[in-house]
């Protein structure tokens, strides 16, 4: 077809290959891809009106349509019962395993016994798929720049060989999409925990420089609540702390709703066909190096020219760029929760250690945030107390003095080493027991025993002043 002409509709091309001749009604249904009775009524059309191949030629396309193929809507027949094809649609959509034809065999039990007529099983599949696909329509979202991104893991995996063993490990790839750019960003893996989730998130606002006002991640366990009720998505508490951090909202997508975010879905299939699947024909042994590689090939797609409009995805990014909130001013620290109860002696026990909280909290509940370096413990959603995080052998102790009531803090420090006995209530040593071997007769005896009881005896007295000595005064 020649450049800056206009397509050429069906229904013309039906009537300009009957009028050349030379192909049967069949042969000419197969190469157009449409239904021998389309083709059947143009050749009617060609009987009745005697069109010669040069006429329909010069016939414009939509004069071909409005004279000889306008469709005239069906009036309904009132002998003829009305299927609801909506209910019917919204079934399907439930259940895609219920078959259209069971819906016909109920719509004739129906019609029977309202006493009226019943569609033929093939009208009401073209009925069927009428309403189907004007209940499918679709529509273009318009997306604001720096509005909201969309979060969500691909569904194919790549891998990492061992050296030693040859053995392959999973490695998952998280994709963040802008949608009013189109950019993007992908990184890999070795697990699909929180962890990673977050971890993905943080790199992605770095690279793009600053942070969408809404998340829309999938319905993955690292963002929603698997256990709320049935048909409630809510955002699990670690994730809202995390988008808290940056001032954003987060609004999972709908379940089994791909078409929410379709600008995800492609950016996925895209990382799938040009990351994850190069991929497989080459090995990899760290996590770096294919997030390396990865990283090369993510930038070359954000910089590639888009295919049907001007610009690439980092060109129309430069707009996009100046809407983003800024990134906060210090990096989110991957934290743990946990709960747990004030303790008679004012501190908390998290991973066996000790940390002190103000002496009026004894018995209550409270939070506490661990973080690699410190802990901070929160009551009613206000930070009571942060420690220094203590590592290494179990049972040690973080005290504030502030934290003491004043008859403790007047004395000294109950958990250091040499007070917390006294704190304890440890007693002083005990005294040596005097035994029947310190009078005159025993001795006596004891210098007549033989020689290897004297030694055995040399032993047990050297036992007891080893252990006396090593007990503090």
């Amino acid at each position: 077809m020649e450049r800056g002409t206009m397509p050429m509709s069906k229904n013309k091309k039906i009537l300009l290959m009957l009028a050349k001749g030379g192909a049967t009604q069949s042969d000419i249904a197969a190469a157009l891809h449409v239904s021998k009775r389309d083709v059947s009524a143009g050749a009617k059309v060609m009987r009745e009106c005697g069109l010669t191949f040069d006429a329909v030629s010069s016939m414009d396309a939509d004069a071909v349509d409005d004279m000889f193929f306008a469709k005239e809507e069906r009036r309904p027949n009132d002998a003829y019962l009305r299927p609801d094809m909506a209910a019917l649609v919204e079934r399907k959509k439930m259940s895609r395993k219920l078959p259209v034809k069971l819906f016909w065999l109920e719509y004739c039990e129906r019609a029977a016994a309202e006493g009226k007529l019943a569609y033929a099983y093939q009208t009401f599949c073209e009925m069927f798929a009428d309403a189907a696909g004007k209940m499918g329509a679709t529509r273009h979202f318009s997306h604001e720049p720096g509005a909201k991104c969309f979060i969500d893991w691909a569904g194919d995996v790549a891998h990492l060989t061992d050296k030693l063993l040859g053995t392959r490990t999973k490695v998952y790839v998280l994709v963040v999409t802008l949608p009013f750019s189109d950019k993007f960003w992908a990184e890999g893996f070795c697990d699909m925990r929180q962890k990673s989730w977050q971890e993905g998130q943080i790199h992605a606002f770095e690279e793009f420089g600053g942070v969408p006002r809404m998340w829309v991640p999938d319905n993955a366990a690292t963002a929603t609540d698997r256990a709320a009720a049935p048909r409630v998505t809510l955002v699990n508490r670690e994730y809202e702390r995390f988008a808290e951090h940056y001032g954003a909202a987060v609004l999972p997508a709908r379940v089994r709703r791909p078409r929410d975010k379709s600008v995800a879905e492609s950016c996925v299939d895209l990382v799938e066909r040009w990351i994850i699947g190069p991929s497989g024909e080459m090995t990899f042994y760290t996590i770096d190096e294919f997030n390396e590689f990865c990283a090369e090939k993510v930038a070359w797609l954000n910089s590639r020219p888009f295919s049907a409009k001007d610009g690439s995805r980092d060109s129309v990014f430069e707009e996009e760029r100046m809407h983003l909130m800024p990134l906060p001013a210090e990096r989110y620290e991957m934290c743990e929760w946990r709960s747990a109860k004030v303790a008679p002696d004012y501190h908390v026990t998290v991973d066996y250690m000790h940390y002190s909280v103000d002496h009026s909290l004894i018995g209550e509940q409270v939070d506490v945030k661990l973080t690699s370096s410190s802990v901070a413990v929160m009551h009613g959603g206000a930070v009571v107390a942060v420690h220094p995080r203590l590592h290494g052998r179990k049972g040690q102790y973080s005290t504030n003095v502030e934290h003491m009531p004043e008859n403790h803090a007047a004395l000294d420090d109950p958990w250091s080493p040499g007070g917390s006995r006294r704190g304890r209530g440890a007693s002083a040593p005990r005294p040596h027991r005097r035994s029947s071997a310190s009078s005159p007769a025993a001795r006596s005896s004891s210098s007549r025993s033989s020689p290897a009881a004297t030694s055995s005896g040399c032993r047990r007295r050297t036992r007891r002043r080893c252990s006396s000595a090593l007990v503090p005064s």
